[in-house]
Order: structure tokens, then sequence, then C-alpha cells
């Protein structure tokens, strides 16, 4: 039993892996599918990542800062599977030493959302990191990308050790975090999916929480679709 937060230790960016990342992450196609992979030499996802890592992690006072005016949103039309992409390679360290991967799943090779760049960013990280966190070593977190109607669907999934029931509800609260969740990181704030769902609803849009008990979790998010560049 735990609930998720988002404030793990920042992993190193070792390299390694294998170098067909980055023909994988191209590949022609309508289905632009990666199948289990550990990120690794593919240099285009090694872009300064901790200095990413300083942007995507917010302190308590950003949050309250949130709460005294409305959010400010720079929206703008991005391809969401290269943020994703660049998210999923600051975690390379971790990962290989649990030996996790990802598996990505995009509708199209490029797939555009109109919203602010930096707070989607800020999103995606803290589900990973949640995602890893409660993850068992060996596994698979897979992140699917699709399209309904006006609409594009981000889904983190884990198979992880899954949310209570009873805490459901209440993950998004400020500052909450189960018995064993404090077990399990001690130096958490516990404000990773409030400052999340702050950032999905500032954009109008909707986040829900898919979780069974000692089976996984998965976290969907939608936003507006954008404009090809």
């Amino acid at each position: 039993n735990s609930t998720y937060s988002s404030d793990s230790d920042a992993p190193s960016l070792e390299l390694i892996g294998d170098s067909t990342v980055t023909s994988a992450f191209t590949a022609d196609g309508a289905a632009d599918t990666v199948r289990s992979l550990s990120i690794g030499q593919a240099a285009a996802l090694k872009y300064n990542g901790y200095a990413m890592m300083a942007v995507l992690r917010l302190d308590p006072l950003s949050l309250n800062s949130l709460e005294r005016k409305a959010m400010h949103l720079e929206r703008t039309s991005f391809d969401i599977n290269q943020v994703i992409k660049d998210t999923c390679a600051t975690f390379e360290g971790t990962c290989s030493r649990r030996d996790i991967n990802f598996s990505l799943t995009f509708p199209e090779v490029n797939t555009f959302v109109y919203a602010d760049r930096s707070k989607i960013q800020q999103v995606i990280y803290n589900l990973l990191d949640n995602a890893i966190k409660f993850s068992h070593d060996n596994s698979t977190i897979r992140i699917d990308v699709y399209e309904q109607h006006d609409k594009i669907f981000i889904s983190v999934k884990d198979t992880g050790i899954g949310i209570p029931k009873k805490d459901q509800k209440k993950i998004w609260d400020r500052f909450f975090k189960s018995d064993s969740s404090r077990g399990k990181d001690k130096k958490g704030t516990g404000l990773g999916l409030s400052i999340v769902k702050e950032i999905i609803q500032a954009h109008e849009e909707t986040i829900d929480v898919i979780s069974t008990e000692g089976v996984g979790t998965e976290f969907i998010f939608r936003l507006p679709k954008g404009q090809a560049h």
C-alpha cells in the first residue's frame, strides 16, 4: 500500500544501452512504436539532463505561487512525442540500475499538442518519477499517446505495487503520503501529484488514475491537438 508522489533523488545520466534507439525513435510509418528499451547512446536524447531536472522539479514555494495568482501558460504547438522521449532520457541512470525499461507507443512519428511545453514536461517528469519509484526491478513502464476526436491522450502505466482504493481520492491532496510511501521515500514532500493536477486544470483538461493494489497504476491526461509546424 502506498501513495504516489514525485520527489526521488536526481538520477545520474550514464550512457548505456543500445545505439539503435535513435533509428527506432525516428522510424517512418504511421505507428511509431518503440518496444521495451533502455534509453542509451542516442545523443539526441541526452540534452543537458541535469538542467532539465532542475526545471522539472518544483518545491513547495512553487505551488504557493501557483495559488496566489492564475497560472500563466505560454501555449504553443509542440511535439509531445519528443518531450516524452527527452524526459525518459533523464531517468537513464535510475532505470539502468534497476533494469526498468520504457515502452513508448505513438500514433504518428510526430504528435502535436497545444499547451505550455515546460509545464507539460513537469507533468510527464512527475508521472514517470512516480512510476519508476513504485515499480518492481526488471519491469516495464508503458507510455502511450493516442488521439480521440480533437484531443491527444497520454497514458503512463506501470506494473508496480498499485495504490490502495482508500487512498486513490487522496493522492491529489498536498503533502498526502501513506505509511508505506513514507517508508519508501523519507525525503519527499508529497507535492508531485498536487502540482500535476494544478497544471492540467490550468489547461482546462483532466487527469485520471486507474489503479489496482498489487497490479499497477495508470495515469491518463489529455491535451488539445496542436498544429504541425
